[in-house]
């Protein structure tokens, strides 16, 4: 009888032995699995992305746009290529989501890493800095800077309508350029703010630096905040004939819904639209 007991005893010592060991063991590989499983996962997102990117860098490269390596604006600018290739993929990702006619007027375009300027634009060129810059603000930037090339490459007269009083740089503005209704809403010349402006007819404090900014800085915000603008111009005579403007002048008609405001500040102003929230999502085209 006690040799029975001790049997049935160290059987059932076995058994609970290889019952708790099993339970072990299946904790450690379920966290094995679910380790393997997150890994998985990021390196899938990663190699995603990574293609996402090489797909859009291409077609920047064969866009017509000639590209410059970062080094010949600034001898510092260091890239890898995966850095590289995600601003490409912004750049062409936001230029797909502008007016073709706007877009097919950049021709050389410089994209740099190192400490710099965020941005710089005239004619048909384009500098744009790609270090140390969300997504979000890059792309903001990007439009602001393609203001600046629809204003002083796209718009231009010429020498036989004669000069204005506004000069960008020691480039006259024609009596025929577009751009230049744009400017006399507000500026008296080049320099000089018309008497009765106020800080109220800019969509933001930086715009109010000289005309050019002016129409750089509007531009990004009929863009990028397109139904905020519309709201301000309602209470504002000179912004509503600014978001007139660049509704039938500049876009052809094309209205813009890329802004999650909630409440529009009719009589305060951000410094820099740039720097402004905004729906990327909606706005990028990725067809």
């Amino acid at each position: 009888m006690q040799r029975a007991l001790r049997f049935y005893a160290i059987i059932l010592t076995s058994f609970l032995f290889i019952v708790m060991n099993l339970e072990n063991i299946s904790e450690a590989n379920q966290g094995n699995i679910e380790e393997n499983l997150d890994h998985a996962t990021a390196h899938t997102y990663n190699t995603h992305a990574a293609s996402i990117d090489d797909e859009y860098a291409r077609a920047l490269e064969t866009s017509g746009i000639q590209l410059h390596s970062g080094s010949t604006y600034k001898a510092d600018s260091i890239s890898t290529e995966s850095s590289l290739n995600h601003c490409k993929s912004l750049v062409y990702q936001t230029l797909n989501s502008l007016p073709e006619k706007h877009v097919n007027h950049l021709e050389d375009l410089t994209l740099y890493f190192s400490d710099g300027r965020r941005g710089l634009a005239g004619g048909s060129t384009l500098i744009l800095r790609c270090s140390d810059i969300s997504d979000q603000e890059l792309t903001s930037v990007l439009v602001h800077e393609m203001g600046h090339v629809v204003d002083t490459g796209l718009n231009t007269g010429n020498s036989s309508a004669g000069k204005s009083k506004f000069m960008d740089g020691n480039t006259p503005v024609y009596q025929n350029d577009l751009s230049l209704r744009f400017y006399q809403i507000n500026w008296e010349n080049s320099e000089k703010l018309k008497n009765s402006s106020k800080a109220e007819d800019f969509v933001t404090g930086y715009a109010m630096t000289d005309p050019f900014e002016d129409f750089a800085e509007t531009y990004n915000f009929y863009v990028l905040h397109g139904a905020q603008f519309k709201e301000m111009a309602k209470e504002n005579r000179q912004l509503q004939r600014k978001y007139l403007f660049m509704k039938y002048f500049i876009f052809r008609g094309q209205v813009f819904d890329n802004d999650p405001y909630t409440e529009v500040a009719y009589n305060a102003r951000s410094y820099d639209a740039t720097m402004i929230d905004y729906d990327r999502n909606k706005f990028i085209q990725t067809t």
